[in-house]
């Protein structure tokens, strides 16, 4: 039981990590990124995935300093 509040606790930290990383990346794509279908594109496939993964680590991260601090 534990174990899955863990996972259900990881997994939803990660969204809003998700969530936060893409809004910055979308403010700082509007500013300086021209808008037209090749760099929505490369966004897409490009972007998106490093956004993806890069929240799973920084979830990992928090979820390992949080372990070791108890």
């Amino acid at each position: 039981m534990r174990k899955s509040i863990e996972k259900i606790i990881y997994f939803v930290f990660t969204i809003l990590i998700f969530m936060v990383l893409w809004k910055v990346t979308g403010e700082v794509w509007e500013e300086f990124v021209p808008l037209n279908y090749k760099t929505n594109l490369i966004g897409l496939i490009f972007v998106s995935p490093i956004i993806i993964i890069l929240s799973f680590v920084l979830s990992s991260l928090t979820f390992q300093f949080i372990r070791k601090s108890d």
